[in-house]
């Protein structure tokens, strides 16, 4: 039943230009945005939807012909009904992960299907972006910098070297190599980036020539946090909890019982119950407030327990679940798709709603959302179909 719906939710959202975000519409949602469509593509490859890779194959062309000569990727593009396009390229700020999600999502689908013609046509424009990603390194250390609003959380507060944008990154390069195996430059890259990532983002303390800054680390790695950093910049190292960072980090076979430890407490603790996207709330009185509540295009949405300020998002809980599944953790990825399955029924009317509002455990943002849709069918996804999809 759950599945059935959430297919059902894509095909609503297929459209000639690709994946709309949704069938609900509405301030820009109404469009072929670069991460979401991706992210369907991945829940459609994963589940072998046949019938949708050719909206898969369109969402990838829609965004590749509107690509600048520097190799940039629109956030979204909506067509006009004179036919003409409206493209964006992120409006407050540009979209670090437009890049990478775009990069993956083609690489996904020419996995399934092989396509030479396209294969043929898209690589000068992959290379394109990933020579882009370089440039935005800014110091050649390895790890690209993503500007305050400048991925999905792009009213949130994430900013600086972030572990959810490196490793998407990471992925584009190791899922470029899969279908173009033969540039060696881009091997030695990929390993680069991984061993960044690795000293900058984590416990480990013997790839030293990596780390960027050393200070800040050893501060963080007193404070014994028990999940993966999310992200630092020149100031400080980040005290939140990011679902979908720390997915992505065990999807690429970064091990860590502390994340195991940090979703018990959270699905344990009745003022939780769900998987929040960012934790712990910014509230009023906090320092980071003054970043938060300017920060926004149609209205305000992050109050505390809202949107992207402690609000559940089921698409990021949705790439943590496939993390765990990855490595063996496939009864705790049951727990969270239970845990939604109760609240799509119960709660959200099988809405499939934007995200949750963690204090009093209602449907927010907009309805019938592939976002949402895709995060249920990545919880549903059993080990072998990952690692058929996406192998280190």
């Amino acid at each position: 039943m759950f599945k059935e719906a959430a297919i059902k939710i894509l095909e609503k959202s297929a459209h000639t230009m690709g994946f709309l975000a949704t069938t609900d519409g509405g301030e820009n949602y109404n469009r072929v945005w670069s991460r979401d469509s991706a992210i369907t593509a991945f829940a459609v490859c994963l589940h072998e939807l046949e019938d949708l890779y050719p909206v898969v194959r369109q969402s990838i062309l829609t965004l590749a012909d509107q690509q600048l000569e520097n190799g940039l990727i629109p956030s979204n593009v909506a067509a006009k009904t004179n036919g003409e396009s409206t493209v964006s390229y992120g409006t407050l700020v540009g979209r670090v992960d437009a890049q990478t999600w775009w990069i993956i999502q083609t690489c996904l689908y020419l996995k399934k299907v092989p396509d030479e013609k396209l294969k043929q046509l898209l690589k000068p424009k992959v290379i394109k972006t990933l020579k882009l990603l370089d440039a935005w390194e800014f110091n050649n250390r390895h790890l690209i910098y993503t500007p305050l609003g400048g991925n999905w959380a792009d009213e949130y507060v994430v900013s600086g070297y972030t572990l959810y944008d490196n490793l998407l990154r990471y992925m584009a390069l190791n899922l470029f190599l899969q279908i173009w195996p033969d540039d060696s430059g881009l091997q030695v890259k990929k390993t680069e980036v991984l061993q960044a990532i690795t000293i900058n983002f984590s416990d480990k303390t013997n790839l030293e020539n990596y780390q960027i800054n050393p200070r800040l680390k050893s501060i963080w790695q007193k404070q014994k946090n028990a999940y993966f950093l999310s992200w630092f910049d020149s100031a400080r190292y980040s005290k939140y909890w990011d679902a979908a960072a720390n997915g992505l980090a065990l999807l690429n076979g970064f091990q860590s019982e502390g994340v195991l430890n940090t979703i018990n407490s959270f699905l344990d603790d009745e003022s939780t119950g769900f998987i929040p996207s960012f934790w712990p709330p910014i509230h009023p009185h906090d320092s980071d407030w003054n970043l938060i509540e300017q920060q926004y295009n149609y209205e305000f949405k992050n109050k505390p327990y809202h949107f992207h300020n402690g609000g559940s998002w089921p698409v990021m809980t949705g790439i943590l679940g496939l993390g765990l599944c990855s490595q063996g953790f496939s009864h705790v990825t049951k727990l969270l798709k239970d845990n939604y399955e109760n609240f799509l029924y119960n709660t959200d009317n099988m809405q499939f709603s934007e995200y949750i509002e963690m204090q009093h455990k209602l449907p927010g943002g907009k309805k019938e959302l592939c976002f949402s849709a895709s995060g249920y069918l990545l919880l549903s996804a059993d080990q072998i179909q990952i690692q058929n999809i996406y192998s280190l």
